[in-house]
C-alpha cells in the first residue's frame, strides 16, 4: 500500500472507527478507537493482508521462480516451499495494521515496506517500527513511531511502561541521536519523484527546526475493552519531552477479535 500512498488522496480509504476517548496535553494527543465490523470487513478485503505479506513483492518472486522451473520436480520444490511458509506472528500483524490505519486516517506516507528488509522470516528489525513521512496541508514532515500489541488485562499494559516500553522508545525518538540513521534509511528508499519531493520538504523542516519538527506516533493494538488509562497517564509523561513544533499522537485501536487469532483473521492472500 505504501508505494501507492496518497499524497494526492488517491489511496482507498478505510472507514473511521468509533473514538471512545481522547485528549491533548501540549504537543501530545491521545485517542482510543474501537474498530467496527465495517472497518474489520474493509481491512479483511485486502489492505491488511497486503501489508502483512508484502504481497506485491511476493507475487513477483513466485512468478519468477515458477518461470524458472522446467521440470515437475522443480515445480514441486517451489510449491513445497510456499506451503511451508509460516503464518505471520501477532506482533507483525499489529504492525501491519498500524501502517494501514495511519496511512488511511492520519496522512502517513510509506515509501517502502519494511518487511522487505527482514533477513529471516521472524526477524524484528532494529530501530523505529515506523519510518516514513506525514503529509498534511500540502507539506510533509518526518514520521517516526512505535507499535505495540497486547492482550494483557492491565491498564496500561506492560508494553507501555518500563525502559523498553513504548513511551521510553518515543522519548528516545524525540531526541536526535537516531534521526540521521533513520533519515538515511528513508532517503535511500524514496524512489519516485513524488516521494523524493516529500522527503526533501520534510528534511528541510527538520533542518530549519534543528531536529524538532517531526511527527511521532505511538500505536497500541488491543483486543480488550477500551480503557482511557491505556494512554492518558502515559501521554502526560511523554508531554514532558515532546514540545512544539514536534507533535506526537498516541492511539489505541481496540479490535473485536482475540489477538491470538489476528493472523488467521487477516489471512495472507494466495500469492500463487
Amino acid at each position: 500500500m505504501g508505494e501507492d500512498s496518497a499524497v494526492g488522496g488517491a489511496a482507498p480509504r478505510i472507514s473511521q472507527g468509533i473514538e471512545v476517548y481522547g485528549g491533548t496535553d501540549g504537543a501530545v494527543s491521545w485517542s482510543g478507537v474501537e474498530l467496527t465490523a465495517d472497518v474489520m470487513r474493509e481491512l479483511a478485503a485486502g489492505p491488511w493482508a497486503e501489508r502483512v505479506g508484502d504481497l506485491d513483492a511476493s507475487r513477483d518472486l513466485v512468478t519468477e521462480l515458477r518461470s524458472l522451473a522446467t521440470t515437475d520436480m522443480e515445480t514441486q520444490f517451489i510449491s513445497t516451499l510456499l506451503e511451508s511458509e509460516p503464518e505471520p506472528l501477532p506482533w507483525q500483524v499489529g504492525e501491519a495494521l498500524a501502517e494501514v490505519l495511519l496511512e488511511n486516517w492520519h496522512g502517513a506516507l510509506w515509501v517502502w515496506d519494511g518487511a522487505r528488509d527482514r533477513r529471516t522470516r521472524k526477524a524484528s528489525l532494529p530501530g523505529a517500527d515506523l519510518v516514513g513521512l506525514c503529509v498534511a496541508d500540502g507539506s510533509a514532515r518526518l514520521l517516526f513511531g512505535e507499535v505495540k500489541s497486547s492482550s494483557q488485562a492491565a491498564s496500561p499494559p506492560g508494553v507501555m511502561t518500563g525502559s523498553d516500553g513504548m513511551i521510553e522508545q518515543l522519548k528516545r525518538l524525540a531526541g536526535k541521536d537516531d534521526h540521521l540513521t533513520l533519515m538515511k534509511w528513508l532517503r535511500s528508499r524514496c524512489l519516485t519523484a513524488e516521494h523524493k519531493a516529500a522527503y526533501h520538504t520534510a528534511a528541510g523542516r527538520w533542518v530549519k527546526s534543528r531536529g524538532t519538527d517531526i511527527q511521532l506516533f505511538g500505536c497500541l493494538v488491543r483486543d480488550t475493552v477500551p480503557e482511557p488509562k491505556d494512554l492518558s497517564d502515559r501521554a502526560a509523561v511523554l508531554a514532558k519531552t515532546v514540545v512544539e513544533p514536534m507533535h506526537a499522537l498516541l492511539t489505541a485501536w481496540y479490535l473485536p477479535v482475540a489477538m491470538k487469532t489476528w493472523p488467521k483473521h487477516v489471512g495472507v492472500l494466495d500469492v500463487g
